[in-house]
């Protein structure tokens, strides 16, 4: 028999426990530490609940590129950039522009919808080994599409996205409603919408906490709840990790997937990554009167709309250079206006609870950055706001990238 192969993932969001589970089914002696008491607590606790397997265009896109004056001016109250004035977020901007490119907005987004496929098969595999119970709900999706540069822009995205095999189809505005009573409320009507069928919803925090429990049970993962790692470093054949009970661990492969604060333990390293946070916020309030049965995305106002069987989770805004979690009660209720008007009886608005906000870990191009940093050190982390959707395929990728550098 061979030697027994260790493992400690770093951070308990949705990547981290993912993490731990690919490596597991590899025979790997997983430890998972976390610096809260549970699992998905941070960022992957608030979420738009949303498994976009055909919607994961990158963020960085010609037609933006022309918006950035006024994004950088904070004008549009749903996307704001706010250079911190610092190196890190300076160059992180600037990589952001590069990424403006239609040739580089068209290679970020074949390789972000090929890891959004990976991952939706990826997914199906798990569930058919563990039936977890996440309130999974294969609803689909809806993009609503304003003008007809919109509906181009999307025959265009939906052309690139079809060679990586997402199934899509674009509809008029009457298909829409159709399919779709509930978009009848909007105030004006739309060009058209994306619908993507096999999208689906589902409770990324009840999704890590069934899974770390199959983690525990059937694979021996150990949880360390409540355990921060401070640094990590390679020694002699080991890397080691100290945490902030002032224990160490060593182990053979350290993986760190903690979102934006990975270069707090890669910087020391001599390495920072272009990871920044991008806060986005979410509340839910009662079903409405005309509430959709479909997950609804409404780009222009960057609103996600999906319906939990219970109430109306809305979540949006997009903030380049905040690092602070609190919910702003004026960006909030910015946010209710708009989702209000966008679609009036989706909800009862008048009962939103007071609002979550969390910090999504972005990267210039859209796409996660999974490498082996060192010998014994890899990192798993950057998949901003598709985190819950490429959750699975990037824990795939980190499993083969260690096996083969192993």
């Amino acid at each position: 028999m061979g030697q027994e192969r260790t493992a400690l993932v770093v951070g308990g969001g949705i990547i981290g426990v993912t993490s731990a589970y690919a490596l597991a089914r590899e025979g790997w002696r997983v430890q998972l530490a976390e610096k809260n008491g549970d699992v998905a607590l941070g960022t992957s606790f608030g979420n738009g609940r949303q498994l976009s397997y055909g919607y994961c265009n990158a963020l960085a896109n010609p037609r933006l590129l022309r918006q950035l004056p006024s994004l950088l001016l904070n004008r549009d109250s749903a996307f704001r950039l706010t250079p911190r004035f610092d190196v890190q977020s300076a160059g992180w901007i600037a990589n952001f522009i590069k990424n403006c490119t239609a040739s580089a907005y068209r290679r970020n987004t074949l390789a972000s919808c090929a890891l959004a496929q990976q991952s939706m098969h990826a997914m199906q595999r798990l569930l058919e080994r563990h039936p977890l119970n996440f309130d999974r709900q294969p609803s689909g999706k809806l993009i609503v599409l304003q003008t007809e540069q919109d509906v181009e822009a999307a025959q265009h995205s939906q052309q690139l996205r079809n060679g990586c095999g997402v199934q899509q189809s674009l509809l008029n505005w009457e298909e829409a409603k159709a399919l779709e009573p509930s978009l009848a409320q909007m105030s004006v009507d739309m060009a058209g919408a994306l619908y993507s069928a096999r999208d689906e919803t589902g409770d990324c925090r009840k999704f890590s906490a069934a899974l770390l429990e199959i983690l525990r049970l059937d694979y021996g993962v150990e949880f360390l709840a409540g355990h921060e790692v401070l640094g990590i470093g390679e020694h002699s054949n080991a890397a080691r990790a100290n945490l902030s009970d002032g224990s160490t661990i060593e182990a053979n492969l350290i993986v760190i997937a903690n979102g934006h604060h990975v270069n707090r333990l890669t910087a020391p390293l001599g390495t920072r990554l272009p990871v920044e946070p991008m806060k986005g916020y979410s509340f839910t309030a009662p079903l409405g009167a005309h509430a959709p049965r479909i997950s609804v995305t409404d780009p222009k106002r960057r609103l996600v709309f999906t319906n939990t069987g219970e109430k109306m989770l809305i979540a949006g805004i997009a903030e380049m250079g905040k690092v602070d979690t609190l919910v702003d009660p004026m960006r909030l209720a910015a946010m209710v206006r708009s989702a209000r008007c966008a679609l009036p009886d989706a909800a009862n608005y008048a009962r939103a609870d007071p609002g979550w906000a969390g910090l999504r870990p972005m990267t210039p191009n859209s796409n996660p950055i999974i490498r082996m940093m060192k010998p014994r050190i890899a990192v798993n982390v950057g998949h901003g706001m598709l985190g819950w959707t490429l959750a699975m395929g990037s824990a795939e990728r980190l499993a083969e990238m260690v096996h083969a550098a192993t």
